[in-house]
Protein backbone atom coordinates (compact mmCIF):
# COMPACT_ATOMS: atom_id res chain seq x y z
CA UNK A 1 0.00 0.00 0.00
CA UNK A 2 1.80 3.03 -1.29
CA UNK A 3 -0.64 5.37 0.47
CA UNK A 4 1.55 4.90 3.31
CA UNK A 5 4.21 7.97 1.55
CA UNK A 6 1.40 10.26 2.12
CA UNK A 7 2.88 10.56 5.27
CA UNK A 8 5.65 11.74 3.77
CA UNK A 9 7.50 14.57 5.07
CA UNK A 10 4.37 16.82 5.95
CA UNK A 11 4.94 16.24 9.75
CA UNK A 12 8.63 17.78 9.86
CA UNK A 13 8.28 21.33 10.74
CA UNK A 14 11.67 22.29 9.33
CA UNK A 15 12.59 26.21 8.07
CA UNK A 16 12.87 25.58 4.70
CA UNK A 17 10.86 28.35 2.78
CA UNK A 18 11.33 31.66 1.96
CA UNK A 19 11.01 33.51 5.73
CA UNK A 20 9.75 33.13 8.69
CA UNK A 21 5.97 34.13 8.35
CA UNK A 22 5.83 32.03 5.28
CA UNK A 23 6.60 28.85 7.71
CA UNK A 24 4.04 29.62 9.85
CA UNK A 25 1.43 29.77 7.35
CA UNK A 26 2.32 26.68 5.93
CA UNK A 27 1.88 25.10 9.39
CA UNK A 28 -1.54 26.65 10.00
CA UNK A 29 -2.62 26.12 5.70
CA UNK A 30 -1.07 23.04 4.75
CA UNK A 31 -1.15 21.72 1.77
CA UNK A 32 -0.30 23.06 -2.50
CA UNK A 33 -3.72 22.93 -4.19
CA UNK A 34 -4.25 26.33 -6.17
CA UNK A 35 -7.24 27.56 -3.37
CA UNK A 36 -4.55 26.88 -0.23
CA UNK A 37 -1.68 28.51 -1.92
CA UNK A 38 -4.03 31.86 -2.70
CA UNK A 39 -5.11 31.66 0.76
CA UNK A 40 -1.86 31.40 1.93
CA UNK A 41 -0.32 34.36 -0.16
CA UNK A 42 -3.88 36.61 0.64
CA UNK A 43 -2.11 35.77 4.23
CA UNK A 44 0.68 36.53 3.89
CA UNK A 45 0.20 39.91 2.02
CA UNK A 46 -2.22 40.99 5.48
CA UNK A 47 -0.09 39.76 8.00
CA UNK A 48 2.88 41.64 6.58
CA UNK A 49 0.50 44.82 6.66
CA UNK A 50 -0.07 44.26 10.14
CA UNK A 51 3.80 44.19 10.73
CA UNK A 52 4.49 47.14 8.85
CA UNK A 53 1.29 49.49 10.27
CA UNK A 54 2.16 47.92 14.28
CA UNK A 55 6.12 49.16 13.13
CA UNK A 56 4.67 52.66 12.11
CA UNK A 57 3.43 53.14 15.68
CA UNK A 58 7.37 52.67 16.91
CA UNK A 59 6.22 49.31 18.25
CA UNK A 60 9.75 48.01 18.49
CA UNK A 61 11.07 50.77 20.89
CA UNK A 62 8.07 50.26 23.60
CA UNK A 63 8.53 48.12 27.20
CA UNK A 64 7.45 44.93 26.73
CA UNK A 65 4.01 45.26 28.51
CA UNK A 66 3.00 48.30 25.87
CA UNK A 67 4.08 46.15 23.24
CA UNK A 68 1.58 43.11 24.59
CA UNK A 69 -1.06 46.07 24.92
CA UNK A 70 -0.55 47.77 22.08
CA UNK A 71 -0.65 44.42 19.61
CA UNK A 72 -3.77 43.47 21.40
CA UNK A 73 -5.69 46.61 21.07
CA UNK A 74 -4.43 46.99 17.75
CA UNK A 75 -5.81 43.49 16.17
CA UNK A 76 -9.18 43.92 19.00
CA UNK A 77 -9.77 47.55 17.22
CA UNK A 78 -9.41 46.65 13.46
CA UNK A 79 -9.67 43.00 13.01
CA UNK A 80 -11.31 40.62 15.72
CA UNK A 81 -14.88 42.33 15.94
CA UNK A 82 -17.10 39.38 15.84
CA UNK A 83 -16.62 35.98 17.61
CA UNK A 84 -18.09 32.96 15.21
CA UNK A 85 -17.56 28.99 15.85
CA UNK A 86 -16.08 28.13 12.18
CA UNK A 87 -13.84 31.04 10.77
CA UNK A 88 -10.92 30.55 9.04
CA UNK A 89 -8.04 32.76 9.67
CA UNK A 90 -8.60 35.01 6.52
CA UNK A 91 -12.41 35.71 8.18
CA UNK A 92 -10.35 37.94 10.43
CA UNK A 93 -9.35 40.62 7.70
CA UNK A 94 -12.01 39.96 5.34
CA UNK A 95 -14.80 39.97 7.91
CA UNK A 96 -13.86 40.67 11.05
CA UNK A 97 -15.07 37.13 12.43
CA UNK A 98 -12.68 35.01 14.82
CA UNK A 99 -12.99 32.67 17.22
CA UNK A 100 -11.02 31.77 20.33
CA UNK A 101 -7.94 29.72 18.15
CA UNK A 102 -7.66 31.92 15.06
CA UNK A 103 -7.56 35.26 17.87
CA UNK A 104 -4.45 33.40 19.60
CA UNK A 105 -2.41 32.44 16.37
CA UNK A 106 -2.82 36.39 15.17
CA UNK A 107 -1.79 37.15 18.24
CA UNK A 108 0.99 34.83 18.77
CA UNK A 109 1.72 35.78 15.44
CA UNK A 110 2.38 39.55 16.30
CA UNK A 111 3.70 38.96 19.58
CA UNK A 112 6.99 36.75 17.27
CA UNK A 113 7.63 39.72 15.35
CA UNK A 114 7.80 42.12 17.92
CA UNK A 115 10.26 39.54 19.93
CA UNK A 116 7.60 38.97 22.98
CA UNK A 117 8.11 35.59 24.41
CA UNK A 118 4.74 33.48 24.88
CA UNK A 119 3.14 29.94 25.07
CA UNK A 120 -0.59 28.75 24.83
CA UNK A 121 -2.97 27.36 26.78
CA UNK A 122 -6.29 25.33 25.76
CA UNK A 123 -8.54 25.70 28.67
CA UNK A 124 -11.98 23.41 27.95
CA UNK A 125 -13.44 25.05 25.02
CA UNK A 126 -11.05 28.46 25.32
CA UNK A 127 -7.48 28.83 23.36
CA UNK A 128 -5.46 31.85 24.97
CA UNK A 129 -2.31 33.26 25.32
CA UNK A 130 0.44 33.74 28.22
CA UNK A 131 2.50 36.41 27.14
CA UNK A 132 6.17 37.30 28.37
CA UNK A 133 5.86 34.15 31.01
CA UNK A 134 9.25 35.25 32.33
CA UNK A 135 8.29 38.35 33.04
CA UNK A 136 5.27 40.28 32.30
CA UNK A 137 3.09 37.20 32.58
CA UNK A 138 -0.32 38.82 30.77
CA UNK A 139 -3.19 36.30 29.97
CA UNK A 140 -4.32 37.50 26.58
CA UNK A 141 -8.43 36.01 26.15
CA UNK A 142 -10.07 36.92 22.89
CA UNK A 143 -12.03 39.87 23.19
CA UNK A 144 -15.66 38.02 24.22
CA UNK A 145 -13.21 36.04 26.08
CA UNK A 146 -14.77 35.12 29.94
CA UNK A 147 -13.93 33.39 33.11
CA UNK A 148 -14.94 29.74 32.75
CA UNK A 149 -17.67 28.59 35.14
CA UNK A 150 -16.60 25.45 37.36
CA UNK A 151 -20.02 23.64 37.05
CA UNK A 152 -19.96 24.26 33.09
CA UNK A 153 -16.32 23.07 33.03
CA UNK A 154 -17.15 19.64 34.94
CA UNK A 155 -20.47 19.15 32.22
CA UNK A 156 -17.75 19.98 29.47
CA UNK A 157 -15.55 17.27 30.90
CA UNK A 158 -18.17 14.65 31.28
CA UNK A 159 -19.72 14.98 27.41
CA UNK A 160 -15.68 14.80 26.18
CA UNK A 161 -14.73 11.30 28.16
CA UNK A 162 -18.60 10.02 27.06
CA UNK A 163 -17.16 11.21 23.68
CA UNK A 164 -14.08 9.06 24.03
CA UNK A 165 -15.67 5.98 25.40
CA UNK A 166 -17.85 5.72 22.36
CA UNK A 167 -15.35 6.57 19.71
CA UNK A 168 -11.52 5.36 20.51
CA UNK A 169 -11.74 3.67 23.67
CA UNK A 170 -14.69 1.54 24.26
CA UNK A 171 -12.90 0.18 27.82
CA UNK A 172 -12.62 3.49 29.85
CA UNK A 173 -14.00 3.88 32.77
CA UNK A 174 -14.12 6.56 35.45
CA UNK A 175 -15.87 6.43 38.58
CA UNK A 176 -15.21 9.83 40.25
CA UNK A 177 -14.41 13.23 39.19
CA UNK A 178 -10.36 12.59 39.93
CA UNK A 179 -10.33 10.18 37.05
CA UNK A 180 -12.82 11.57 35.38
CA UNK A 181 -10.48 14.86 34.51
CA UNK A 182 -7.67 12.69 33.96
CA UNK A 183 -9.19 10.61 31.39
CA UNK A 184 -9.81 14.22 29.95
CA UNK A 185 -6.33 15.42 29.95
CA UNK A 186 -5.11 12.90 28.60
CA UNK A 187 -7.44 12.46 25.89
CA UNK A 188 -7.85 16.42 25.38
CA UNK A 189 -5.67 19.07 26.61
CA UNK A 190 -4.07 19.51 30.21
CA UNK A 191 -5.17 22.49 31.57
CA UNK A 192 -1.71 23.81 32.02
CA UNK A 193 -0.12 22.39 29.45
CA UNK A 194 2.36 24.99 27.57
CA UNK A 195 1.68 24.89 23.93
CA UNK A 196 4.03 25.81 21.08
CA UNK A 197 2.92 27.69 17.99
CA UNK A 198 3.08 24.29 16.40
CA UNK A 199 0.94 23.13 18.45
CA UNK A 200 -1.39 26.20 18.14
CA UNK A 201 -1.71 25.76 15.01
CA UNK A 202 -2.50 22.00 15.36
CA UNK A 203 -5.15 23.59 17.60
CA UNK A 204 -6.42 26.01 14.81
CA UNK A 205 -7.18 22.57 12.25
CA UNK A 206 -8.70 20.59 15.02
CA UNK A 207 -11.48 23.83 15.47
CA UNK A 208 -11.98 23.38 11.77
CA UNK A 209 -12.27 19.88 12.41
CA UNK A 210 -15.12 20.21 15.02
CA UNK A 211 -17.16 23.07 12.76
CA UNK A 212 -16.76 21.29 9.79
CA UNK A 213 -18.29 17.96 12.33
CA UNK A 214 -21.19 20.23 13.22
CA UNK A 215 -22.09 21.40 9.89
CA UNK A 216 -22.02 17.44 8.68
CA UNK A 217 -19.58 17.74 6.34
CA UNK A 218 -17.94 14.53 8.21
CA UNK A 219 -15.14 13.82 5.21
CA UNK A 220 -14.27 17.83 5.53
CA UNK A 221 -14.11 17.03 9.07
CA UNK A 222 -11.98 14.36 8.80
CA UNK A 223 -9.33 15.91 6.62
CA UNK A 224 -8.89 18.69 8.88
CA UNK A 225 -8.65 16.18 12.34
CA UNK A 226 -5.79 14.09 9.40
CA UNK A 227 -3.94 17.95 9.08
CA UNK A 228 -3.91 18.17 12.72
CA UNK A 229 -2.72 14.94 13.73
CA UNK A 230 0.11 15.71 11.34
CA UNK A 231 1.25 18.99 13.52
CA UNK A 232 0.95 16.93 16.36
CA UNK A 233 -0.08 13.21 18.28
CA UNK A 234 -2.84 14.18 20.62
CA UNK A 235 -5.67 11.93 21.38
CA UNK A 236 -8.33 14.33 20.63
CA UNK A 237 -7.41 14.87 17.00
CA UNK A 238 -8.72 10.91 16.35
CA UNK A 239 -11.54 11.31 18.75
CA UNK A 240 -12.96 13.27 16.14
CA UNK A 241 -11.76 12.04 13.47
CA UNK A 242 -13.54 8.48 14.39
CA UNK A 243 -16.74 10.46 15.31
CA UNK A 244 -16.83 11.45 12.15
CA UNK A 245 -15.55 8.17 10.31
CA UNK A 246 -18.46 6.62 12.40
CA UNK A 247 -21.04 9.02 11.19
CA UNK A 248 -19.90 8.59 7.76
CA UNK A 249 -20.29 4.54 7.71
CA UNK A 250 -23.73 5.25 9.69
CA UNK A 251 -24.54 7.22 6.21
CA UNK A 252 -22.87 4.39 3.76
CA UNK A 253 -24.15 1.64 5.55
CA UNK A 254 -20.94 -0.73 4.66
CA UNK A 255 -21.73 -4.08 3.68
CA UNK A 256 -19.36 -5.36 5.98
CA UNK A 257 -19.25 -4.05 9.36
CA UNK A 258 -18.01 -6.07 12.79
CA UNK A 259 -15.25 -5.63 15.35
CA UNK A 260 -11.69 -7.09 14.51
CA UNK A 261 -12.29 -10.15 15.51
CA UNK A 262 -15.31 -10.89 13.23
CA UNK A 263 -12.69 -9.18 10.07
CA UNK A 264 -10.26 -11.76 10.95
CA UNK A 265 -12.51 -14.81 11.71
CA UNK A 266 -13.98 -13.53 7.73
CA UNK A 267 -10.69 -12.82 6.59
CA UNK A 268 -9.16 -16.42 7.82
CA UNK A 269 -12.50 -17.88 5.61
CA UNK A 270 -12.02 -15.65 3.00
CA UNK A 271 -8.22 -15.11 2.09
CA UNK A 272 -8.81 -13.37 -1.31
CA UNK A 273 -11.18 -10.98 0.04
CA UNK A 274 -9.09 -7.40 -0.23
CA UNK A 275 -11.08 -4.96 1.68
CA UNK A 276 -11.03 -6.95 5.46
CA UNK A 277 -7.00 -6.83 5.07
CA UNK A 278 -7.54 -3.25 4.68
CA UNK A 279 -10.28 -2.32 7.16
CA UNK A 280 -8.10 -4.03 9.64
CA UNK A 281 -4.93 -2.01 8.60
CA UNK A 282 -7.39 1.11 8.93
CA UNK A 283 -7.84 -0.60 12.61
CA UNK A 284 -4.55 -1.46 13.57
CA UNK A 285 -3.23 2.33 12.12
CA UNK A 286 -6.23 4.06 14.46
CA UNK A 287 -5.12 2.00 17.82
CA UNK A 288 -1.32 2.79 17.23
CA UNK A 289 -1.89 6.33 16.82
CA UNK A 290 -3.79 6.77 20.09
CA UNK A 291 -1.31 4.74 21.56
CA UNK A 292 1.63 6.81 20.44
CA UNK A 293 -0.74 10.12 20.99
CA UNK A 294 -0.17 9.55 24.25
CA UNK A 295 3.49 8.80 24.40
CA UNK A 296 3.55 5.16 24.57
CA UNK A 297 5.63 3.65 21.43
CA UNK A 298 6.31 0.06 23.31
CA UNK A 299 2.24 -0.56 23.24
CA UNK A 300 2.52 0.15 19.78
CA UNK A 301 5.28 -2.61 19.40
CA UNK A 302 3.24 -5.12 20.89
CA UNK A 303 -0.03 -3.83 19.29
CA UNK A 304 1.71 -4.76 15.67
CA UNK A 305 2.87 -8.64 17.09
CA UNK A 306 -0.82 -8.87 18.12
CA UNK A 307 -2.56 -7.86 14.85
CA UNK A 308 0.20 -10.11 12.43
CA UNK A 309 -0.14 -13.04 14.89
CA UNK A 310 -3.44 -13.25 13.80
CA UNK A 311 -3.07 -13.27 10.23
CA UNK A 312 -4.09 -15.88 8.24
CA UNK A 313 -1.42 -18.26 6.93
CA UNK A 314 0.63 -16.43 3.40
CA UNK A 315 -0.16 -12.97 4.41
CA UNK A 316 3.24 -12.10 4.79
CA UNK A 317 3.16 -9.10 2.49
CA UNK A 318 0.36 -7.39 4.47
CA UNK A 319 2.10 -8.43 7.66
CA UNK A 320 5.02 -6.14 5.71
CA UNK A 321 2.53 -3.19 5.51
CA UNK A 322 2.13 -3.04 8.88
CA UNK A 323 5.67 -2.97 9.50
CA UNK A 324 6.53 -0.21 7.30
CA UNK A 325 2.92 1.85 8.39
CA UNK A 326 4.22 1.68 11.99
CA UNK A 327 7.88 2.78 10.72
CA UNK A 328 6.58 5.73 9.69
CA UNK A 329 4.09 6.07 12.40
CA UNK A 330 7.63 5.70 14.55
CA UNK A 331 9.53 8.13 12.62
CA UNK A 332 7.05 10.58 12.63
CA UNK A 333 6.21 10.55 16.30
CA UNK A 334 9.77 10.43 17.25
CA UNK A 335 11.09 13.37 15.53
CA UNK A 336 8.35 15.24 16.73
CA UNK A 337 9.56 14.48 20.15
CA UNK A 338 12.73 15.39 19.39
CA UNK A 339 14.32 11.97 19.90
CA UNK A 340 16.19 11.68 16.61
CA UNK A 341 18.27 8.76 17.42
CA UNK A 342 15.48 6.54 17.72
CA UNK A 343 13.86 8.30 14.22
CA UNK A 344 17.26 7.83 12.77
CA UNK A 345 16.93 4.46 13.05
CA UNK A 346 13.37 3.76 11.52
CA UNK A 347 14.38 5.99 9.08
CA UNK A 348 17.51 3.90 8.56
CA UNK A 349 15.09 0.51 8.45
CA UNK A 350 13.01 2.40 6.05
CA UNK A 351 15.82 3.03 4.05
CA UNK A 352 17.27 -0.21 4.20
CA UNK A 353 14.27 -1.85 2.39
CA UNK A 354 13.51 0.83 0.08
CA UNK A 355 17.20 2.39 -0.72
CA UNK A 356 15.31 4.16 -4.04
CA UNK A 357 12.38 5.51 -2.89
CA UNK A 358 13.21 9.06 -2.64
CA UNK A 359 10.49 10.06 0.10
CA UNK A 360 12.55 7.51 2.73
CA UNK A 361 15.70 9.38 1.21
CA UNK A 362 14.40 13.02 2.30
CA UNK A 363 13.03 12.01 5.56
CA UNK A 364 16.75 10.30 6.40
CA UNK A 365 18.42 13.06 5.08
CA UNK A 366 16.90 15.73 7.20
CA UNK A 367 17.24 13.50 10.26
CA UNK A 368 20.99 13.12 9.58
CA UNK A 369 21.45 17.13 8.61
CA UNK A 370 19.57 17.90 11.75
CA UNK A 371 21.79 15.76 13.39
CA UNK A 372 24.56 17.28 11.89
CA UNK A 373 24.20 20.83 12.63
CA UNK A 374 23.46 19.45 16.18
CA UNK A 375 26.84 18.26 16.85
CA UNK A 376 29.45 20.20 18.66
CA UNK A 377 32.54 19.39 16.60
CA UNK A 378 34.17 22.15 15.03
CA UNK A 379 36.79 22.89 12.37
CA UNK A 380 38.25 19.68 10.70
CA UNK A 381 36.51 17.18 12.95
CA UNK A 382 32.98 18.83 11.80
CA UNK A 383 34.41 19.08 8.15
CA UNK A 384 35.15 14.97 8.55
CA UNK A 385 31.72 14.14 9.95
CA UNK A 386 29.95 16.15 7.46
CA UNK A 387 32.08 14.52 4.37
CA UNK A 388 31.10 11.22 6.39
CA UNK A 389 27.89 11.51 5.88
CA UNK A 390 27.80 12.14 2.29
CA UNK A 391 30.26 9.21 1.74
CA UNK A 392 27.68 7.36 3.61
CA UNK A 393 24.11 9.09 2.45
CA UNK A 394 25.28 10.26 -1.06
CA UNK A 395 21.65 11.46 -2.01
CA UNK A 396 21.86 14.08 1.12
CA UNK A 397 24.04 16.33 -1.56
CA UNK A 398 20.96 17.12 -3.23
CA UNK A 399 18.88 18.66 -0.12
CA UNK A 400 19.77 22.27 0.50
CA UNK A 401 20.27 21.99 4.21
CA UNK A 402 23.37 19.75 3.83
CA UNK A 403 24.61 21.78 0.35
CA UNK A 404 24.98 25.07 3.06
CA UNK A 405 26.47 22.69 5.43
CA UNK A 406 29.01 21.25 3.50
CA UNK A 407 29.84 24.22 1.33
CA UNK A 408 29.68 26.63 5.11
CA UNK A 409 32.66 24.38 6.18
CA UNK A 410 34.94 24.29 3.13
CA UNK A 411 34.37 28.33 3.14
CA UNK A 412 35.35 28.47 6.71
CA UNK A 413 38.19 26.42 5.87
CA UNK A 414 39.77 28.52 3.13
CA UNK A 415 38.87 31.51 4.96
CA UNK A 416 41.44 30.58 8.22
CA UNK A 417 43.86 29.42 6.38
CA UNK A 418 44.35 32.15 3.87
CA UNK A 419 43.83 34.24 7.44
CA UNK A 420 46.85 32.83 8.72
CA UNK A 421 49.04 33.34 5.75
CA UNK A 422 49.43 29.65 4.88
CA UNK A 423 48.88 29.96 1.82
CA UNK A 424 49.44 26.39 -0.14
CA UNK A 425 46.96 24.44 1.95
CA UNK A 426 44.52 27.24 1.51
CA UNK A 427 44.93 27.15 -2.28
CA UNK A 428 44.02 23.24 -2.05
CA UNK A 429 41.11 24.12 0.46
CA UNK A 430 39.63 26.53 -2.50
CA UNK A 431 40.31 23.65 -5.00
CA UNK A 432 37.70 21.39 -2.61
CA UNK A 433 35.61 24.42 -2.37
CA UNK A 434 35.32 25.39 -6.37
CA UNK A 435 34.27 21.54 -6.84
CA UNK A 436 31.79 21.24 -4.38
CA UNK A 437 30.45 24.67 -5.66
CA UNK A 438 30.11 22.75 -9.34
CA UNK A 439 28.91 19.22 -7.73
CA UNK A 440 26.30 20.72 -5.39
CA UNK A 441 24.80 23.55 -7.47
CA UNK A 442 22.07 24.09 -4.67
CA UNK A 443 21.71 25.72 -1.49
CA UNK A 444 19.92 29.05 0.19
CA UNK A 445 23.06 30.34 1.13
CA UNK A 446 25.18 29.18 -1.56
CA UNK A 447 26.18 32.98 -2.56
CA UNK A 448 27.28 33.81 0.98
CA UNK A 449 29.99 30.73 0.88
CA UNK A 450 30.77 31.89 -2.58
CA UNK A 451 31.75 35.14 -1.42
CA UNK A 452 33.15 33.68 1.98
CA UNK A 453 35.91 31.51 -0.27
CA UNK A 454 36.84 33.48 -2.93
CA UNK A 455 36.96 36.96 -1.07
CA UNK A 456 39.36 35.16 1.40
CA UNK A 457 41.80 34.59 -1.87
CA UNK A 458 41.56 37.91 -3.19
CA UNK A 459 42.20 39.46 0.08
CA UNK A 460 45.07 37.37 0.64
CA UNK A 461 46.53 38.10 -2.88
CA UNK A 462 45.68 41.87 -2.19
CA UNK A 463 47.60 42.13 1.07
CA UNK A 464 50.52 40.58 -0.94
CA UNK A 465 50.04 43.27 -3.58
CA UNK A 466 49.44 40.73 -6.26
CA UNK A 467 46.60 42.74 -7.55
CA UNK A 468 46.29 40.43 -10.17
CA UNK A 469 45.93 37.32 -8.53
CA UNK A 470 43.35 39.77 -6.12
CA UNK A 471 40.93 40.91 -9.57
CA UNK A 472 41.32 37.27 -10.93
CA UNK A 473 40.22 35.61 -7.36
CA UNK A 474 37.00 38.15 -7.04
CA UNK A 475 36.23 37.91 -10.83
CA UNK A 476 35.80 34.11 -10.06
CA UNK A 477 33.69 34.88 -7.72
CA UNK A 478 31.74 36.62 -9.54
CA UNK A 479 30.92 33.44 -12.26
CA UNK A 480 29.07 31.95 -9.37
CA UNK A 481 27.17 34.97 -8.52
CA UNK A 482 27.36 37.58 -10.79
CA UNK A 483 24.69 39.87 -9.38
CA UNK A 484 26.55 40.71 -5.95
CA UNK A 485 26.91 43.93 -5.43
CA UNK A 486 29.99 43.59 -2.94
CA UNK A 487 32.00 41.48 -5.12
CA UNK A 488 31.02 44.39 -8.19
CA UNK A 489 32.00 47.10 -5.91
CA UNK A 490 35.11 45.28 -5.04
CA UNK A 491 36.02 44.92 -8.53
CA UNK A 492 35.70 48.53 -9.51
CA UNK A 493 38.27 49.23 -6.40
CA UNK A 494 41.32 46.48 -7.59
CA UNK A 495 41.21 48.02 -11.13
CA UNK A 496 42.48 51.31 -9.65
CA UNK A 497 45.57 49.22 -8.42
Amino acid sequence: MRILLLLSCLFFTLSLQADELSDRLRLLLPGDEPEVVNERQFLHQRVSELYSRLEDTKLERKSTKKKIGRIVSYLERNHLKTFASGPGLADAFRSGRYNDATAAILTALALEHFGVDYYGVVDHWQAYLLADPKGEKITILHPGGTKQKEDLKRAFRDNYVELVRSTVAEDLTVRNEQETGKAFSEYFYGPRQQLTFGQLAAYVLYQQAQAEYTSKRYDVSIAYARKASERENRPAFLVIRRAAELQLKAINKPEQSGDIGVFYKHWTENPDNRYLPAAILNHFDEQQQLLLAQNRPDLARRLLDDYASKAPAGSAEWEQELIVLQRYRLLSHYYKQGRLDLAKAEAEALYADEPNNETVRYLLGEIVIDNLRKTTAKGDEFSRIVQGAADRYPFIRKQDRFADLLLRELAWKVRDLYAVDRALEADKSLAQFRKALIDIPIGSERNLWTLTAFYAASDFFFRQKDYGQAIKFNEEALMFSPEDQFLLHRRDLLRRY
